[in-house]
């Protein structure tokens, strides 16, 4: 009886294979045929999933936006604080390490790819979403200020919070888990203290199609 494979679920193995094989080697070693060894099957099935290797890696960047947006959802659906949220986008364990270096690998593939740049410049808007969504949320629980202007801080926290990822990055273990959620939460405290910006700051706005957050 022959055996039942879940797509979607091998799909998504090999796309956790090749953020492997980005954190060990960097981007230029992945490969159709380097993916297949590390995952340890023949070259022919990785292209049974995937039409070429710019699929494997569309796919792969838009699997670990996937992943991030569960786990936000997972914090958002328990009714768990603003900084809990928040937290699930830190590197704080090797998971979540793997996806960001993975997501840094994507930055020079990207920038002269222009198929790679529009879902990069995709996650970076969905992310953004997610940050103002969670923001929006934290102003009606009485988190923070009512009069906070949540674009130009969800805009604020995906900056701090990119440095911080690459940081962890270059040197984890300057960067335990604790370390990280402390600045997000001084992150916090200074939402509560500065809730719109000073006179004359604005931050751009990024004009691409956006993935839609639907909480």
């Amino acid at each position: 009886m022959p055996i039942i494979v879940d797509h979607d679920e091998r799909r998504h193995y090999i796309a956790r294979v090749v953020e492997r094989v980005i954190a060990k080697q960097g981007m230029d070693a992945v490969t159709i045929r380097n993916v297949a060894r590390e995952a340890g099957f023949r070259s022919t099935l990785i292209s049974h999933y995937f039409k070429d290797k710019k699929d494997m890696l569309t796919f792969t960047l838009d699997s670990i936006r996937s992943r991030a947006a569960i786990r936000v959802d997972k914090e958002f659906l328990d009714k768990n604080d603003l900084a809990a949220c928040l937290e699930t986008l830190l590197a704080t364990n090797e998971d979540e390490l793997s996806d960001w270096q993975a997501w840094f690998g994507f930055w020079e593939k990207a920038t002269f790819d222009p198929e790679l740049s529009a879902v990069r410049l995709g996650v970076v808007e969905a992310t953004h979403n997610t940050i103002k969504h969670l923001l929006d949320r934290a102003k009606g629980r009485g988190e923070l200020p009512r009069t906070l202007d949540s674009e130009f801080h969800a805009r604020r926290l995906q900056i701090v919070m990119n440095g911080l990822a690459a940081h962890v990055v270059m040197q984890p273990a300057d960067w335990p888990a604790e370390a990280q959620r402390a600045l997000v939460k001084v992150e916090i405290e200074l939402m509560k203290k500065m809730p719109k910006p000073p006179a004359g700051t604005k931050l751009p706005d990024f004009n691409v199609p956006a993935f839609a957050y639907t909480r």
